[in-house]
């Protein structure tokens, strides 16, 4: 508190509890890539930023199958069940440059949380997103069902998720 005041010239008892700042960030440039995806199909994207727009539940829950989304609303319920509103607060979490790269598979009664490569993210980075995620599910998921016993690591036998992807936990719901 004290040091602040000084570097703002502040004369005041009171102590500063909070600093907040405001303002918006330069534009970012274009980042041209070259996506290759064979001889023929070749195609050139320019970026302007790094960060992503929040991904929906429906683009990071699948069921019974990576990738598969058919019924996952039907599986997760809707506002007032504890797979939705858990999920959702997983949607909301913030994550490193609001990246998301991750996602969950749920298959036989089991959630498990799965990581998805991204060339923006360090491994620092990604586990500190992977674990504010954990936080985000198991707080919700707390309040319908008591405390969830995650299983970190292990094989991903059986869950058939893409060979770069990552099984990082896997939790009974």
């Amino acid at each position: 508190s004290d040091a602040v005041k000084k570097a703002l010239s502040m004369e005041s008892r009171l102590d500063v509890a909070a600093i907040l700042a405001f303002g918006h960030g330069q534009p970012a440039r274009r980042r041209p890539r070259i996506n290759i995806l064979s001889m023929s199909n070749v195609d050139i994207i320019a970026k302007r930023r790094y960060f992503e727009p929040k991904r929906s539940i429906s683009d990071m829950v699948y069921l019974n199958s990576w990738g598969n989304t058919h019924k996952v609303n039907e599986h997760i319920g809707f506002f007032d069940d504890m797979l939705w509103e858990s999920f959702y607060a997983v949607s909301l979490a913030p994550s490193y440059l609001n990246r998301q790269a991750y996602g969950f598979l749920l298959k036989e009664g089991t959630v498990s949380l799965v990581s998805r490569p991204d060339i923006y993210n360090t491994k620092i980075d990604g586990d500190l997103s992977l674990g504010i995620v954990l936080l985000h599910f198991a707080a919700v998921a707390e309040n319908w069902a008591g405390k969830l016993r995650w299983n970190f690591g292990g094989a991903a036998h059986g869950l058939q998720i893409p060979e770069d992807h990552k099984l990082i936990a896997t939790a009974a719901v």
